[in-house]
């Protein structure tokens, strides 16, 4: 069950959201709190932690837009209410879920609701997933030393040292977390079958990551990790969707 606060200045407005969360939606929604304007809004939030908050744009006093002024990067999702459908456009410019036309349309509910609870399983799933690889590059990365073949003869190196790579036409290309390259005569293919299968990971067909230097993982219109040392790695678009189970398999966790 998710947790929602509901701030609009018209009564009405905050009794039909009720009605429809707490009889209706095929999800289920606790509303723990409601308030009439912003500044009491902002206050149940901080109080209660919600999941998801409602809220109406057009208030006397401080504009709903104005949330942003005290969360920067708000945990909670937030879904716009509003009866001008220019403000509703205007908010999909900032980090909302959605918005609902007033008067409010159960089946527009309904089809934001599920679209927000996506949102919430997948950033619940990334966290987990941020939280152990956390643990895992607390401790010693565990390697074994492999043979790279270089234009000159080849270089003995330990995996736990490398923290991705990358192809480069018919060769591959090993960086080091000292930021040292190794150009291997290599395509990636036949470099990925070399390196341990519970250590590196395909993230697009031009890359190849350990799984031990990943922080963050984003998913979006362009999805990508994250590496200890800042570096963004590309992910590809099908990969996307299943990166943080695979990685979680290969982890054995």
């Amino acid at each position: 069950m998710y947790s929602a606060v509901i701030i609009d200045d018209e009564e009405d407005g905050i009794n039909v959201l009720v009605h429809f969360l707490r009889d209706f939606t095929s999800l289920k929604v606790k509303v723990t709190g409601t308030a009439s304007n912003l500044d009491e809004g902002i206050q149940i939030i901080k109080n209660t932690n919600p999941d998801i908050v409602f809220l109406d744009i057009d208030m006397p006093g401080k504009n709903g837009m104005a949330i942003y002024n005290y969360f920067d990067e708000p945990t909670f999702k937030i879904v716009f209410v509003t009866a001008y459908q220019q403000y509703a456009i205007g908010a999909l410019n900032h980090s909302a879920s959605g918005y609902l036309l007033k008067p409010v349309s159960f089946i527009d509910l309904q089809e934001l609701l599920q679209k927000v609870s996506k949102e919430l399983i997948h950033e619940q799933q990334q966290r987990e997933l941020e939280d152990k690889l956390n643990v895992l590059c607390a401790a010693d990365i565990v390697g074994k030393n492999i043979i790279l073949d270089v234009e000159n003869g080849f270089i003995m190196e330990n995996t736990k040292n490398i923290e991705y790579c990358y192809a480069n036409q018919s060769y591959s290309v090993v960086v080091l977390h000292t930021k040292k390259e190794i150009i291997v005569t290599k395509p990636l293919k036949s470099l990925q079958e070399l390196l341990p299968q519970n250590q590196f990971y395909r993230t697009h067909k031009s890359y190849l990551v350990n799984v031990f230097y990943i922080r963050k993982f984003f998913r979006g219109n362009e999805s990508y990790v994250i590496l200890k040392s800042g570096v963004k790695i590309p992910v590809s678009v099908r990969t996307s969707t299943i990166i943080s189970n695979d990685i979680k398999k290969m982890l054995l966790l």
